[in-house]
Order: C-alpha cells, then structure tokens, then sequence
C-alpha cells in the first residue's frame, strides 16, 4: 500500500455521520444528519441509514477506485 493511502480504520475517522443538531452550519436542513469529512459537511440525508450507506460508499470508492 502507498504510504499516502489510507486504510480502513483511518478512512472510518476520517468519513463520519452527525446526528441532528450535532452540527453547525446556517445553510444545511434542520434535523437532518450530515455526512462529514476532513473538508467539512459533504451531504444530507434524512434517514440515518442512508447517510451510512452513503459514508460506506464513499469510503469503498476511495478503497476500490
């Protein structure tokens, strides 16, 4: 692996999901929860489950380009 890849555990702390009102920012919807990375908020998603899909997703594409 290249010394600039990131593995598994580290691209799992580097994509995150914050609940509801666990997040600032004056543009997003309230209430819903936002998919964050080290380049801030990159979506939304009302239901929890499909801001984890979506964070599993991107992490996969990032492993399996």
């Amino acid at each position: 692996m290249d010394k600039d890849e990131l593995d598994i555990f580290e691209l799992l702390d580097t994509v995150s999901v914050a609940a509801p009102d666990m997040w600032e920012n004056d543009e997003g919807p309230k209430g819903w929860y936002a998919v964050v990375t080290d380049d801030g908020i990159v979506a939304y998603f009302a239901e929890e489950t499909d801001a984890l899909r979506y964070r599993l997703d991107r992490i996969n594409r990032r492993m399996n380009p």
